[in-house]
């Protein structure tokens, strides 16, 4: 509330004069205890005075109130100036040490603040109140956004939860450094300088950090805090665009400098990971975002070509029952375009979990139970009425086929239903991280000869979102442990 003009053209020292004493008896007394008899003696006024410049006793303590809420203001404003190219971390430190420095400068106006916060019949108090923690989760924010365009913090976090978090910690330990009964026998409360900056550094140590172990298991959190997802990838935009339009409450993100959307489909917590074509960049995608978050099953889609004599057509869905990496072993012996298993393993899970002792070279077998499930599923779903669904291996390449004597070749040793660039690097490290893995893809084109005139991508891309979006609203992980 701005004073009235009659208060705007006393002089300096005056308007200053009735500021201070106005807030050290609001500050000592409260709302309900602060006196305009007792302040205008000290203010040197008469007493209506006081109700020609601010109205009544509420609009002189809305008026000293904004006063001191603007001097924070200012105070903040300088420290996310001044400390704009510094990280996260120290930015967060010098706002913790800046709000100490206002209250050993100005113990009134925070202990105004402190009036507000815990007497009910303050005027406006509820106002006063959500307009305080607005500006501070604002400025949090603020400070939140520019580290992660810094790519100083997960790219998937939620700002305005974090922004929360910090708020309440910071304020908390501010309180306890005024107040000593909310000190909990710390040693918080009015700290020497010294032992304050050591905990200001603590604090934001932890805030960065975290309190649990850097190598803590997803496995070992609790449930409450992990919430279950499927991880849905696929190589180009394309292939998402009809399962991203069917997303709720969608949330873009940054993982492993890859575009992540987050959200629900139905009732379940999905994100759509674009990974690009090819192994290598399904490998490192697919590892950043595990490590980010840990899936419950990863769904591998998109179109593929399919060979004419797997008896499936364009727009047909095929799901994989393995996954073939063509163009991993050694040179051909005998000059064929297939190479010779290799010698050694490329993963050996004796080495990495108990109980199994599986040895992968260049085929990653997939989940029976998994496969068969999602081929129940599509096949019972009335959407599909126009297309084929199959279950048959899935062959990897480096080098796209582009001749029908190649082809020919390929089936003759696979027995392939699709080939596609993906699938293989996925089930390796789905087998690493020990993940649940399918594959679920609609054919875009028939192996061989190109003849991109024929080709139906749009098709492929519509009926792989629509067997995927299908599969998930069914699928329960428990199931394939009965």
């Amino acid at each position: 509330m701005n004073p009235r003009k009659t208060f705007q053209n006393l002089s300096r020292e005056k308007q200053e004069r009735i500021t201070r004493i106005a807030v050290e008896e609001f500050g000592n007394k409260g709302f309900d205890g602060a006196s305009i008899n007792a302040m205008v003696g000290r203010m040197k006024i008469a007493k209506g005075s006081i109700f020609q410049y601010f109205g009544d006793k509420k609009g002189l303590f809305l008026f000293v109130f904004n006063r001191s809420v603007d001097m924070v203001k200012e105070y903040l404003r300088t420290v996310r100036d001044q400390s704009s190219d510094e990280d996260i971390a120290t930015r967060l430190n010098k706002t913790l040490s800046a709000g100490i420095a206002f209250i050993k400068n100005h113990p009134l106006l925070y202990r105004l603040y402190m009036k507000v916060l815990f007497e009910p019949k303050a005027p406006f108090r509820d106002e006063i109140l959500i307009s305080l923690r607005q500006h501070s989760t604002d400025y949090l924010r603020s400070l939140l956004e520019n580290a992660l365009l810094k790519k100083e913090l997960d790219q998937n976090i939620d700002l305005d939860k974090a922004a929360f978090v910090l708020d309440a910690v910071m304020d908390r330990f501010l309180c306890a450094h005024t107040i000593k009964h909310l000190d909990s026998g710390l040693g918080i409360y009015d700290a020497p300088s010294e032992k304050t900056e050591t905990w200001i550094t603590e604090i934001t140590k932890m805030i960065c950090t975290g309190i649990a172990k850097s190598d803590i298991s997803e496995k070992n959190l609790s449930a409450s805090l992990i919430k279950p997802y499927i991880l849905i990838i696929a190589a180009v935009d394309g292939e998402l665009a009809g399962l991203c339009q069917k997303i709720d409450n969608p949330r873009q993100s940054i993982i492993g400098n890859r575009n992540i959307i987050s959200g629900t489909i139905g009732n379940v917590r999905v994100k759509l990971l674009v990974a690009g074509p090819g192994n290598v960049n399904t490998a490192q995608a697919l590892t950043a975002v595990i490590e980010s978050e840990r899936p419950q099953l990863i769904v591998q889609t998109g179109c593929a070509g399919v060979f004419r004599q797997s008896g499936l057509a364009i727009g047909d869905v095929a799901i994989a029952t393995e996954e073939i990496d063509i163009h991993t072993g050694l040179e051909s012996s005998t000059g064929s375009c297939v190479p010779d298993e290799l010698p050694f393993a490329l993963i050996n899970t004796t080495k990495m979990f108990k109980n199994k002792s599986d040895e992968f070279k260049s085929r990653y077998p997939l989940n029976d139970k998994l496969v068969n499930y999602a081929y129940q599923i599509l096949q019972a779903d009335n959407i599909f009425l126009n297309s084929q669904v199959k279950k048959g291996p899935s062959i990897t390449v480096s080098t796209i086929t582009t001749t029908n004597k190649r082809a020919d070749t390929l089936y003759e040793n696979f027995k392939p239903c699709m080939e596609q660039m993906e699938g293989a690097a996925a089930a390796h490290i789905a087998i690493i991280y020990n993940i649940p893995f399918i594959e679920i893809r609609s054919a875009s084109n028939f192996v061989g000869k190109r003849d991109t005139d024929s080709w139906d991508t749009d098709l492929a891309f519509k009926n792989a979102c629509a067997a995927v979006y299908t599969f998930i609203q069914d699928f329960k992980l428990d199931k394939l442990n009965n």
